[in-house]
């Protein structure tokens, strides 16, 4: 009788080890961060013990509850791992790439328009990404073809904030910055990476606040300044000026 009750205590406390092994090794959500109306907008996927849980995923949400990236971690403090996703507030794919080679950067990145459209039309030697923003979303994002690199930057929110292309690694042609609104906020020139050409300076409403000439990287002639109201303002000629 001694030697059942003994086995009934061992099974008893083997079925509470496995339970209890098993609660750990369930993944479990875990809000990081809310928006003013209660709505997650950060969340880890988690296992292990409360009291010092291991991240396996996260999930990044829009405010009106589209999902916006979700990543993969190995489990091991930090460490990216497989396949990440990064998605418009429409839910259309915005970018992927696999974490498991460069987990720093990721490889093999694809990007795509709001449309669903391939976002270079060009034909491409390579892609990658050279910065991560603070969430560790795309930032800055380099199509390399033959001699030309396009360079560009993406917001949080993966809206254009600059574009600007690379010729033997100087700037050539046109160079914007936008405004996360989508807006111009300057348009400039560049020949052999000095600044030839046109230069023109927006607010975010789409009014000019000033604008002039480059020429081998220095302001030539006159150059007009305007107020709020789109209205000339004043007016400097810096073919009078001293560069």
């Amino acid at each position: 009788m001694k030697k059942q009750k003994n086995r009934i205590t061992v099974l008893t406390i083997l079925v509470a080890a496995s339970m209890l092994l098993g609660s750990c090794d369930k993944v479990r959500k875990e809000v990081v961060q809310t928006y003013e109306n209660g709505k997650p907008m950060l969340v880890y996927l988690v296992k292990g013990k409360k009291d010092n849980p291991t991240r396996v995923a996260e999930q990044m949400y829009y405010e009106n509850g589209q999902l916006q990236f979700e990543k993969k971690f190995t489990g091991k403090p930090e460490q990216p791992d497989g396949t990440w996703n990064y998605y418009f507030d429409n839910g259309q794919l915005f970018a992927s790439a696999d974490f498991t080679k460069n987990r720093q950067f990721g490889s093999d990145w694809v990007f795509f328009n709001r449309n669903g459209n391939s976002y270079y039309d060009g034909r491409l030697d390579s892609v990658y990404v050279t910065d991560m923003g603070m969430y560790g979303t795309p930032s800055t994002v380099v199509f390399c073809s033959g001699k030309h690199q396009d360079v560009i930057q993406f917001y949080s929110n993966y809206t254009v904030r600059s574009t600007e292309r690379l010729t033997d690694q100087k700037r050539s042609g046109r160079v914007f910055f936008y405004f996360p609104n989508g807006q111009i906020q300057v348009e400039a020139n560049f020949v052999d990476g000095l600044q030839n050409g046109p230069y023109i300076v927006y607010r975010e409403n789409g009014i000019p606040f000033y604008q002039g000439t480059y020429a081998e990287g220095k302001r030539i002639g006159i150059w007009e300044f305007y107020d709020e109201n789109g209205d000339l303002e004043n007016t400097i000629d810096y073919s009078k000026k001293q560069q």
